[in-house]
């Protein structure tokens, strides 16, 4: 079982702890504010309450044993800064880190935060790409080029199986799922003929979804 380390339990560390949980990770979190912490009982493995700038804490908790380690505290960029340190300092094997804006993160990063999260960038770049994408109900970026998107199957494929349609190789998309009455079909779904209501996940290059949408639109 992987396990994780969260430290802060705002809203975004608490989002991420509930998410690991529901994942069935291991999950220790840890935060100043004890009642924080409290909300959060039913879906940590266990609770820290501390200054995790205090070096002895860090070591208490055995940094190099976690799958990662999330920093969460990106409204304090003085205690982002220096925990991302000290946590790279006792060998983290992935840190994933919270910053403001963009010149704090360069920071974090230079000192050794594998990924930096820019929430409020990155959800405004979410809602503009979903707009974008007309008929789209979850957008979810992958990579700068590389997108997941779950949308209503076409009214022109209905009646129709993937395999019948060559749908992957004519269109370089990856059905991952289709979902009917809100149930995932996980396999066999290349054979089974699509139905009105019917929704797929399709996983591919952001040139290549746009071409399928206009198509079918």
């Amino acid at each position: 079982m992987k396990s994780y380390l969260v430290i802060g339990a705002g809203r975004f560390g608490t989002g991420i702890v509930k998410e690991l949980h529901k994942q069935h990770c291991e999950v220790v979190v840890s935060d100043k504010d004890e009642r924080n912490l409290e909300l959060l009982d039913e879906y940590s493995t266990h609770a820290i309450v501390g200054d995790l700038r205090e070096g002895d804490v860090l070591d208490e908790l055995k940094i190099d044993q976690f799958n990662a380690v999330f920093i969460a505290i990106g409204s304090d960029a003085y205690s982002a800064i220096l925990i991302t340190k000290k946590v790279k300092e006792r060998k983290a094997k992935k840190i994933i880190a919270k910053a403001n804006n963009r010149e704090i993160g360069e920071i974090l990063q230079s000192l050794g935060a594998d990924r930096v999260i820019l929430p409020e960038e990155e959800a405004g770049r979410k809602v503009a790409r979903q707009e974008m994408l007309t008929g789209v109900i979850e957008y979810i970026e992958i990579t700068k080029d590389i997108s997941a998107i779950e949308m209503e199957v076409p009214a022109l494929m209905h009646g129709k199986t993937l395999n019948e349609m060559n749908f992957s190789r004519k269109f370089d998309i990856t059905v991952s799922l289709v979902l009917r009455n809100g149930e995932p079909i996980l396999s066999h779904f290349a054979d089974l003929k699509l139905q009105p209501g019917d929704d797929f996940l399709l996983i591919g290059s952001n040139t290549n979804i746009e071409k399928f949408k206009k198509k079918y639109k």
